[in-house]
């Protein structure tokens, strides 16, 4: 223990010197800044500033020279102004000189002669997309690209993409064009919610053209797409396929590129201020995009037009073919945290939930406890299991989940009460197989509400909601055998036969 003081002490007594020392060390030296664009057109002006450099001495004499990679010479100042002939991408060099000491910084500048702005999120055409921003860049053009590439879920993909959006945000005034390319809304979602927080954007994209790149059915899209149109309140929306992308990069202005779609035979959709039909038959779908104009979210509108699809299946499940669950509010809350969190996440959390209530279930057997306490216990052993979960997830960069942690939350609420009382109930087994059916439940309602044309056309026709109704209303007729009892009672049913 005093070995310990002693080195305490003397560490107490020796970390003020070392860090005055180092200090010391900093502010003996010339350090270069640069302060300016990372990317300019040609032929126009961009400023370089190193005022923000340090200077040990501020009085002595101090000389700039700055090179700018395009072998057009040097300059010397504080602040010059400088502008590129040709496009490319050029290293620029600042060396700050005073008494005798030299310090140089370098920064890449990107000369374009036209800017795209890209979000894209789609993994498994990441190749493409670095192939498309190499024959720009050969062209003169810069994409400036904002993924996403590591997001599992569409939720997770529009809040990196609204970050990124974010700080890139100047650039939008001087694109000649944006770009979307994503598996799911969220590049549209990302951009709808810039303008929602940031009212100066609109006017920037009031005179840009908006492409959204899609292998799904374009009319269906189109009607999800107006919603965004009136939000954001651009000159227009094209969506088109994939190949057309190589026409842009070719053509002098994104206006000339929609002209040449207009006048060939590839398909595309044009959304504008036109485009918009509001009748009774498409009533719901004039309120779906009013609440999508208003600031809800299309992801979350989408979970709740996916409701009523889940319910249908699991009850068609449950009074056709037989399968057992807890209840139906279990495994539809079960869907939805798996398609907000993703399927993997989410299954992990599920297992946790439920290792976690069978373990401590046998742990507080020997304790006499009331059912409620018990259940509170199991309530806040899995909370902080999920947040150490959250947290090591923060850790390798999935930040994302932190935000949606209220579905992990959901998902604890309903299975950690419902499990534990089955346990006591009707015993471990039991318990188990009934959790394994609504797991399976859960997956099959999973697999296909995470089907995109079937989101898609929720989104654009809601008022389908209405023929579930009538589907139900069939369902609760049902008076037959169900599909497993014609397997559970077939010896039954063999020997009434003979």
């Amino acid at each position: 223990m005093r070995k310990i003081l002693v080195s305490f002490l003397i560490g107490l007594f020796l970390f003020p010197q070392l860090v005055s020392a180092a200090v010391s060390f900093d502010l003996n030296n010339v350090r270069a800044v640069i302060n300016s664009e990372s990317t300019v057109q040609v032929e126009k002006n961009i400023i370089f500033d190193a005022s923000q450099s340090f200077l040990p001495d501020e009085k002595a004499q101090t000389s700039y020279s700055w090179d700018f990679g395009d072998n057009s010479g040097y300059q010397t100042g504080v602040e010059v102004v400088h502008s590129y002939a040709q496009p490319g991408d050029y290293l620029v060099t600042l060396s700050v000189t005073q008494n005798g000491e030299t310090a140089s910084i370098a920064r890449s500048v990107v000369a374009y002669e036209k800017l795209f702005l890209l979000l894209t999120d789609v993994t498994e055409r990441r190749a493409s997309v670095e192939n498309l921003t190499q024959k720009a860049f050969e062209k003169g053009i810069f994409i400036n690209t904002i993924e996403s590439f590591d997001s599992t879920t569409a939720f997770m993909s529009e809040e990196a993409l609204s970050k990124k959006l974010i700080e890139e945000v100047d650039i939008i005034r001087n694109v000649d064009a944006i770009a979307i390319w994503t598996t799911r809304g969220s590049g549209i979602n990302a951009l709808t919610r810039l303008i929602r927080e940031r009212h100066e954007v609109q006017d920037a994209l009031s005179d840009k053209t908006i492409l959204v790149v899609s292998d799904k059915n374009l009319k269906t899209l189109g009607r999800i797409m107006q919603s965004n149109f009136d939000i954001i309140k651009p000159k227009q929306i094209v969506i088109m396929r994939e190949h057309k992308l190589e026409d842009l990069i070719r053509m002098p202005s994104a206006d000339a590129f929609v002209k040449d779609l207009e006048a060939g035979v590839a398909e595309h959709r044009i959304i504008n201020a036109e485009t918009r039909n509001v009748s009774v038959w498409n009533s719901i779908s004039y309120l779906v995009n009013f609440m999508i104009s208003q600031g809800i979210p299309s992801n979350t509108i989408v979970l709740l037009l996916m409701l009523p699809v889940i319910a249908t299946i699991i009850a068609f499940l449950k009074q056709v073919v037989g399968i057992t669950t807890f209840g139906l509010y279990t495994p539809a809350i079960i869907t939805l945290s798996f398609l907000a969190l993703g399927l993997k996440f989410g299954l992990s959390i599920l297992v946790i939930i439920l290792v976690t209530g069978a373990i401590l279930r046998k742990a507080l057997g020997s304790i006499r406890l009331l059912h409620i306490p018990r259940i509170a216990i199991v309530f806040t052993i899995s909370t902080l299991i999920i947040l150490l979960m959250l947290a090591f997830g923060t850790y390798l960069g999935v930040s994302n989940l932190a935000s949606i942690a209220v579905f992990p939350m959901l998902i604890i609420t309903t299975l950690a009460e419902k499990f534990v009382s089955a346990q006591s109930g009707k015993g471990v087994y039991a318990a188990a197989l009934l959790m394994l059916e609504t797991t399976v439940v859960s997956l099959i309602c999973y697999w296909v509400v995470e089907w995109q044309f079937l989101q898609n056309l929720m989104l654009s026709y809601p008022e389908i909601i209405l023929l579930l109704i009538l589907v139900n209303l069939g369902l609760g007729r049902w008076s037959g055998l169900r599909f497993f009892e014609y397997i559970r009672f077939r010896e039954v049913m063999r020997h009434a036969e003979e």
